[in-house]
């Protein structure tokens, strides 16, 4: 069941990436119109899909398997960015890819070592969807707060990391006990598919946000570094999925997990849509200057 997990994850990290491209593409770049309303819907429909993936491969394959497989997508991202959309990766954008993936692969290699099946119970399920319903709340005001590209994408994946921790929880519960698994905690149950659900609007909103401000780059890799750690702490934290973690793989977790975020931070600074909006303000700036040295001159 693991390798088809990781088949679906790769299957969905590959749409996630394509699909991401669409959106970012249509927000950022395009004139309204029938053209940019087809290419929103299609990375829409792209994001509908890696959902339904993810959502088998979880039931499937452990969160410390299947989410940071997500990772997957930043490599297509730059082979779909340079072949469709003319970007140019030089060599400090794609050293922080490289960054970004060892950092995320050897938290997946640690924490996959020590990741066994879930423990529910109806206290757990209470605080996740506490949790869960915090965060949409949180999210939704996050999203019309004045807060730059970077915050956006952390707030994202602290949502979809939630998200992913919640539908592996249902998920893992119907592939053990078919649909009446469900019913074992009554309403809990119930309450937290619908919480689901609204979590994910409120990331997909805040996401739109973090298109329109920034590169779609720098939303995969946020997406997947942050994602799956804060999955994997709350499978820890509730659920006992990672009982018996040693202090020193404890340790691999953090530096792995500090490197997964080193190479986003870098993404955001060495992307060549970042690069050529700092020359443009510089030029901006240099012209600027020049204009008023002039002025001066000539009064």
């Amino acid at each position: 069941m693991i390798t088809t997990a990781v088949i679906l994850a790769i299957a969905a990290a590959f749409c996630l990436a394509l699909g991401t491209h669409f959106q970012q593409h249509a927000v950022a770049a395009m004139a309204p119109g029938l053209r940019r309303k087809a290419t929103w819907v299609t990375g829409l429909g792209l994001m509908g899909l890696v959902t339904v993936l993810n959502v088998v491969a979880l039931g499937l394959g452990p969160v410390a398997i299947v989410q940071p497989i997500g990772a997957v997508s930043l490599v297509f991202a730059v082979l779909i960015g340079r072949r469709y959309f003319g970007l140019r990766f030089g060599a400090p954008l794609l050293i922080s890819i490289a960054v970004t993936l060892f950092g995320i692969f050897s938290f997946v290699a640690t924490s996959a070592r020590f990741a066994h099946d879930i423990s529910v119970n109806a206290q757990s399920v209470t605080w996740l969807l506490t949790v869960l319903i915090a965060l949409t709340l949180f999210a939704g005001l996050f999203s019309f707060s004045s807060a730059g590209h970077i915050p956006r994408v952390v707030m994202t994946g602290i949502v979809f990391g939630t998200v992913a921790a919640a539908t592996h929880v249902l998920a893992r519960s119907i592939v053990m006990s078919g649909l009446p698994g469900l019913d074992t905690f009554g309403l809990r149950w119930w309450a937290l598919l619908a919480a689901v659900g609204l979590a994910s609007a409120a990331g997909f909103w805040l996401v739109q946000t973090a298109y329109a401000c920034g590169p779609a780059e720098t939303v995969l890799a946020g997406l997947t570094v942050i994602d799956p750690i804060v999955a994997v702490i709350i499978g820890a934290a509730f659920f006992g999925e990672y009982t018996g973690l040693t202090p020193p793989a404890a340790i691999g977790l953090l530096v792995s997990a500090a490197v997964g975020i080193g190479g986003v931070w870098m993404l955001s600074r060495f992307h060549p849509k970042v690069l050529e909006s700092r020359g443009t303000a510089h030029t901006a700036s240099t012209v600027a200057t020049s204009q008023t040295a002039q002025e001066g001159i000539t009064l």
